[in-house]
């Protein structure tokens, strides 16, 4: 089994359109940025063999306010230029009752089957606090970048850079591989 590593996409792998007082996605490939901390960040998670896994709810999908080809525009920028194995989405509204949309775990369940994925050697990045609670839930390791978004709720670690974040996992990564071969 793999040890992976799952990214939020909007506000870890792209930066939110400038002027928003919220998180709000960006709805068109002019306001889609990637994150130019997220470039180094993902090649060094790399160099430890994980998989890179980008996780993103989109519920604009459903309310018509994001096109489907605009949107995989987006995710065709974000493969050309970054390292990752699979996109998933959720494009439910967030009142629907779907399996997938974060703090539920769906899109990692599918994720971990398709790819077969050892869930407690693996890691979820994020700026939200939904993704923390998926994490928990699914026995990864949560590694928050401080933002307004985190909330209270539990969360294994709380840091200020992708830097941190990356040097964080591999520590703990290579710890557990460490201690799963002694």
């Amino acid at each position: 089994m793999k040890s992976a590593v799952f990214l939020e996409r909007d506000g870890i792998v792209n930066r939110y359109p400038l002027g928003q007082s919220k998180p709000v996605p960006p709805t068109c490939v002019e306001e889609f940025q990637i994150n130019p901390e997220v470039i180094p960040f993902i090649s060094k998670l790399r160099s430890l063999n994980l998989k890179i896994f980008v996780t993103t709810h989109q519920p604009m999908l459903a309310t018509g306010d994001l096109d489907r080809r605009e949107l995989e525009r987006m995710h065709q920028i974000m493969r050309a230029r970054l390292k990752i194995d699979d996109v998933l989405i959720c494009p439910h509204e967030t009142s629907d009752p779907c399996p997938c949309a974060k703090p539920n775990t769906g899109l990692f369940k599918e994720l971990e089957h398709q790819y077969r994925i050892d869930m407690d050697h693996s890691y979820v990045v994020s700026d939200k606090w939904q993704d923390a609670a998926a994490a928990h839930s699914m026995g990864c390791v949560s590694l928050m970048l401080n933002s307004p978004w985190i909330g209270n709720g539990h969360r294994d670690y709380l840091m200020e850079t992708l830097e941190d974040i990356a040097d964080k996992i591999c520590f703990l990564h290579q710890n557990q591989t460490v201690m799963m071969v002694g």
